[in-house]
């Protein structure tokens, strides 16, 4: 009797155990499968970065001449950047008030990461060298009324640089005419050049510095228009995507407008990622050279460590005085890895150009205040058609340095207001490539105001 007891025990262990296991085992891969699918939920935020974008377009102005396109470009900008994953905020006729209130939510979103872009469509204009966006409701009777009733450009910066996200856009179709420029003394027309830079950012202006924009004919503004056609093209470089929006534009307007970029961007990236998403990640888009071999692109010649512009300042800054110095300082640090042997010095289109007595350049090592050995300039010459000036030392500047160029004008100009002039570095090379330093600005008044 025991012995059938102990047989039937064992009969339904033999059953039941392996059917424990089996569960068990099954639960073990689902368990898996699970985590699986977590980890894999958790990586998606890595391949495609976060992307936010602040968009005005402002048309029905209260005190100013009305705008036809800018309501529709800002529309059809939004809905684009929306189709391409930007969490968008958009603003349609704003006063100062929401357009504040949307930078600061903006800049909110921006501290999150990723990429950050800004696109401003309407009127537009410069006040002593910087760049205001118009409301709405702006009551702009004299120049001075600009620091309180508008955005300066100076604010969506300064959020980018606080963010410290990946990279930022700033795309301004804003260059119209200065719809009050008959109640000022002023005579500046469309934006400044950039004064500020803050680093991986990108500005786009829908034409040149000093500039006006047109409007156009249809539903959007030529430059938009471009900008909309161009945008969507999968894998596109963003700094290629621009070139073919200023092609598409000179086209359009028979040369009449020319867009114009800013850039600091330090690696690549496009707006459509269908076909290249890790391009999202804005890696650079050459290998990064190693410490003893200055950068290679396309087989030219770069510095390591690039010069920096350090100090611009002038002799006499009052309109029309002749003669008067204007310096630029600049310096070339000791990892740059190659000598320094060129400089351009470029005055963006503006109101006035300012021409120099190139037989009177002077060029030192140190600074204005703290004048060194005196440096030998060659092949100094000027281009007046793109407003460029350029040194050549001889021997070439050795790493390590700081160096001053003085440039004697014939005469300061006309009208009082901030000038801007662009600095370029060339390494020693016949095959070298330019180094773009930032602008120097000179603010020029009607009184006497000398800086020492």
């Amino acid at each position: 009797m025991l012995w059938q007891k102990w047989q039937l025990l064992l009969g339904i262990a033999a059953l039941v155990l392996p059917l424990t296991f089996s569960l068990a085992h099954a639960r073990i891969r689902i368990d898996a499968a699970i985590a699986a699918k977590a980890i894999a939920q958790n990586s998606i935020p890595n391949q495609r970065q976060h992307r936010t974008a602040l968009i005005i377009g402002n048309s029905n102005y209260k005190l100013a001449d009305t705008l036809a396109n800018p309501v529709n470009d800002a529309t059809d900008i939004a809905n684009s950047l929306q189709q391409l994953g930007f969490d968008v905020i958009l603003l349609k006729d704003a006063d100062l008030r929401q357009m504040e209130e949307a930078l600061e939510s903006f800049n909110r979103r921006l501290r999150q990461g990723g990429v950050g872009l800004f696109y401003y469509a309407g009127h537009g204009l410069q006040v002593d060298g910087e760049n205001y966006l118009i409301p709405v409701n702006a009551r702009l009777e004299r120049e001075q009324d600009v620091r309180y009733e508008a955005m300066a450009m100076g604010k969506v910066l300064n959020v980018m640089e606080d963010a410290a996200n990946d990279a930022n856009f700033i795309i301004l179709d804003a260059c119209r005419n200065n719809p009050f420029s008959r109640q000022w003394r002023s005579l500046q027309r469309g934006l400044a050049a950039p004064t500020q830079s803050v680093k991986g950012t990108l500005i786009a202006y829908s034409t040149a510095p000093g500039k006006v924009a047109l409007d156009g004919d249809g539903r959007n503004s030529p430059y938009t228009t471009a900008l909309l056609r161009n945008i969507n093209t999968p894998s596109l470089d963003v700094e290629q995507m621009f070139k073919q929006v200023r092609a598409e534009v000179l086209q359009t307007t028979i040369g009449k407008q020319t867009p114009w970029e800013s850039s600091s961007l330090v690696g690549s990236f496009a707006f459509n990622l269908t076909n290249d998403i890790k391009r999202d990640n804005l890696k650079p888009s050459t290998p990064q050279p190693s410490p003893l071999t200055p950068p290679n692109s396309q087989g030219k010649i770069a510095f390591i460590q690039p010069p920096s512009l350090v100090e611009v300042t002038i002799s006499y800054s009052r309109i029309k005085t002749l003669g008067a110095t204007y310096y630029f300082t600049v310096h070339l640090p000791e990892n740059a890895g190659r000598t320094l042997q060129q400089i351009t010095i470029n005055q963006p289109e503006s109101a006035e150009y300012i021409r120099f007595n190139l037989n009177e350049s002077v060029a030192f090592k140190g600074t204005r205040s703290q004048k060194g050995e005196k440096l030998e300039l060659k092949d100094i010459s000027s281009d007046e058609k793109t407003q460029t000036v350029s040194f050549t030392f001889d021997p070439p500047v050795s790493p390590g340095s700081e160096v001053t160029i003085g440039l004697k004008a014939l005469q300061n100009p006309q009208r009082n207001g901030v000038y801007v002039f662009g600095v370029t570095a060339f390494p020693m090379g016949e095959t070298s490539s330019g180094q773009f330093l930032g602008f120097g600005k000179f603010h020029f008044i009607s009184t006497s105001n000398t800086n020492l």
